[in-house]
């Protein structure tokens, strides 16, 4: 218990755990302590999160944890405690130093829209963070342990098995790794071998992943679902190969530039140029410090593993020719941000300002380096105050939206009870979405929350099952939805198509015992 006590003092533990706690309720507690369902947590209120024909065989194992119910408060608090340790382990595997540094590497992590994206999904989030973490702690061992990239290779598998979207951030992880090394200019050897066992991790994980999938389905007696097109990994043509690349390098161009998550207007553009500008800085501060610039080999691989970076950071494209590349799935992006507190933190435990022998030089090049590390720190501050306020608008949304949704459904209610032939319990025929032309876009942050999946939502439901869940839950009324074939039939009947959209006074009817409504 001494021990555990004496390694619980480190900051290296302290610093990151109660930076994420911290953070983490700051940013988040909006989303813990109350019930904002969007359309997927509809369906999710109670779910055993077997996943396996979407590929995550190891995702309802490590959501059990929390039990399957939908508890915002528990899975809430469990993955700020699974994101501190991501933090840890970042802090450990990039050899960070500095406890301010500590501390932007956390708050980066728990802040970061990507992860705001995650939490408006809460009901799964806590397992999520556990695949983070696994993907983390695989480069880890493949980088700390001469045989690690064996075990990493099997946390790579199960990080992958709860969500295939975390191999973005591992392989982003070794790709900063190997090029911090070259900037420190070790020899192309060593990297070669590094690069090699993060080669290694990757092949094992990956075979073993397919494996195991395999056998999960075969057990299961199931197939790979259609969403997102996985029933079609694996199967990645070389015809097509070339227009796939071609794709990730368009991605990774158009969601930085574009994407309205990095920054979204004239300040926090600012903000990220500055953090920029920084980046490159101290990047050529390390080059010029460590007489990299002496090392053409290694200037050249530098130049080789920057050029693959989009191809690292979108390698989930490999996955699927159909995918959607969400924001659940870009988490990885926040490696940047946390890459250039990394270099801040090289620079000055680099910095070897004693072989210096001018006074002038020695004063001149500590200015220097002291100018762009806190131009990095004040940057990153701004951003993740910006993250943090950004991430309590889309909660405020999705406040909005559940308030919308039960002021909807309340009219839709009373216009069934009073419409002639209804009585509770009969079939209810309902097909289509919320008219735009009845009931105008009223959402007031789509400028902001627009591209941050699962919470720019302004009515939630948009299918049967979905409207009987909310009126079930939060209304205490049970509807008795036709789906599939029946509903079909309904569609394509002359009573349903003269009928007129809702809220009109002829958008309901009784035909045949069943109640048909049109929203469309």
């Amino acid at each position: 218990m001494d021990y555990i006590l004496e390694k619980l003092k480190k900051k290296s533990i302290y610093v990151p755990f109660f930076t994420v706690l911290i953070l983490g309720l700051v940013t988040h507690m909006y989303m813990f302590v109350n019930k904002f369902p969007n359309s997927d947590a509809l369906t999710s209120f109670y779910f055993d999160q077997n996943m396996v024909t979407s590929g995550r065989f190891f995702l309802g194992t490590v959501c059990s944890i929390s039990s399957f119910y939908d508890l915002n408060w528990i899975n809430g608090i469990l993955s700020l405690l699974y994101l501190s340790l991501c933090a840890m382990m970042l802090i450990k595997l990039l050899d960070v130093k500095g406890t301010f540094n500590y501390i932007l590497i956390s708050a980066l992590l728990v802040t970061f829209p990507a992860l705001t994206a995650t939490f408006a999904y809460l009901y799964t989030a806590d397992g999520y963070m556990i695949g983070l973490l696994l993907s983390i702690v695989c480069v880890y061992v493949s980088r700390k342990y001469k045989f690690g990239f064996i075990i990493g290779g099997i946390l790579l598998s199960l990080s992958m098995g709860i969500y295939q979207a975390y191999l973005s951030f591992a392989v982003v992880l070794c790709i900063i790794i190997i090029i911090n090394m070259l900037m420190l200019g070790e020899e192309i050897k060593k990297v070669f071998f590094m690069g090699l066992k993060f080669v290694g991790m990757g092949v094992i994980g990956g075979v073993l992943y397919k494996i195991i999938l395999t056998i999960c389905l075969k057990v299961q007696h199931k197939e790979l679902d259609t969403y997102q097109g996985i029933n079609t990994m694996g199967s990645l043509s070389l015809k097509t190969l070339p227009n796939t690349i071609i794709n990730m390098y368009a991605d990774f161009a158009a969601f930085t530039l574009k994407g309205k998550v990095l920054f979204r207007e004239g300040f926090s553009a600012s903000v990220w140029l500055l953090v920029v500008i920084a980046f490159i800085a101290l990047a050529l501060i390390i080059i010029i410090n460590a007489k990299t610039y002496k090392k053409p080999l290694n200037i050249l691989a530098i130049i080789v593993m920057l050029a693959i970076v989009p191809f690292g950071n979108n390698i989930i494209f490999l996955f699927s020719e159909r995918i959607e590349y969400h924001l659940l799935m870009r988490m990885q992006w926040v490696l940047y941000f946390i890459w250039a507190v990394v270099l801040a933190d090289m620079v000055v435990d680099k910095t070897d300002l004693k072989n210096i022998e001018l006074k002038k030089e020695r004063s001149s090049k500590n200015a220097i380096v002291f100018f762009f590390t806190v131009l990095t720190a004040v940057s990153l501050c701004f951003y993740i105050y910006g993250n943090i306020v950004v991430a309590n608008i889309c909660y405020y949304n999705m406040n909005e939206s559940y308030e919308k949704t039960y002021g909807y459904l309340v009219r839709l209610i009373d216009r069934m009870e009073q419409t002639e032939g209804y009585y509770p319990g009969m079939k209810v025929a309902m097909v289509g979405v919320v008219s735009k032309e009845s009931y105008p876009e009223t959402n007031i942050t789509l400028d902001i929350t627009g591209n941050i999946r699962g919470t720019n939502q302004t009515i939630i439901p948009y299918k049967a099952e979905m409207y009987a869940n909310f009126m079930s839950h939060y209304m205490n009324y049970e509807l008795n939805f036709l789906e599939g074939e029946e509903l079909e039939e309904v569609y394509y009947s002359d009573e349903y198509q003269e009928l007129e959209s809702f809220p009109s006074v002829n958008s309901m009817r009784v035909v045949n015992d069943t109640l048909y409504i049109k929203l469309e």
